[in-house]
């Protein structure tokens, strides 16, 4: 950058001087750019990362309901076949018939009744349901509507097992009520499962 002069006395060359500072110059601005390009594109690789796990899941979902055999040709097949495991006891069998999302939690709430021994009232009352249910909706979108009534002659307070030790308590007062239980179709193995109960 500097070079001497005959009479000792250093002289800036400015030529490569100027050379220099362009040369960072353009490095600060390739930098810049760069970051930038990091921070603009970081969402967009998010958004990539997320959906290539939705997608793996999706398609881990998928084989799932491929594999899936549990349940009937019809709604009232399914219902049928669950009380069956339930009166064997079988409450891992019968937790298997109710959509996939929602079995590990009925498995839960099925091992309390079996604890407590409160799966004989209970396959009463389904049995009852059945008996009394009416289709209130047309089968739609791989979807079934079953309406039954009940009624409750005293009022009372049930405690039902949520699983994990947890309950719940339930004030029933007297009078004449309806309830609904919900289908709903595995489309990849045309099988009805419990989706409502």
């Amino acid at each position: 950058m500097e070079t001497p002069d005959p009479a000792g006395v250093k002289k800036i060359n400015w030529r490569q001087f100027g050379k220099h500072w362009i040369v960072v110059f353009i490095l600060a601005v390739l930098a810049a750019f760069i970051i930038w390009g990091m921070l603009q594109a970081g969402p967009w690789i998010r958004k990539f990362q997320d959906w290539r796990a939705a997608r793996a899941l999706q398609n881990g979902l998928e084989k799932l309901y491929r594999d899936d055999k549990y349940g009937g040709k019809t709604p009232e097949e399914t219902f049928d076949m669950f009380i069956a495991a339930l009166e064997k006891g079988d409450v891992e069998l019968a937790s298997k018939y109710f959509v996939l999302e929602k079995q590990e939690s009925w498995l839960k709430t099925l091992r309390e009744y079996k604890n407590k021994a409160l799966l004989s009232s209970l396959i009463v009352e389904l049995k009852n349901n059945r008996n009394s249910w009416q289709k209130s909706e047309e089968i739609t979108n791989g979807t079934a509507v079953f309406r039954y009534d009940y009624v409750v002659e005293t009022p009372f307070v049930e405690e039902f097992p949520l699983g994990n030790g947890k309950t719940q308590k339930l004030t029933h007062p007297a009078g004449k009520f309806s309830a609904e239980i919900i289908f709903r179709k595995n489309n990849y193995s045309s099988i009805w499962k419990i989706d409502v109960l």
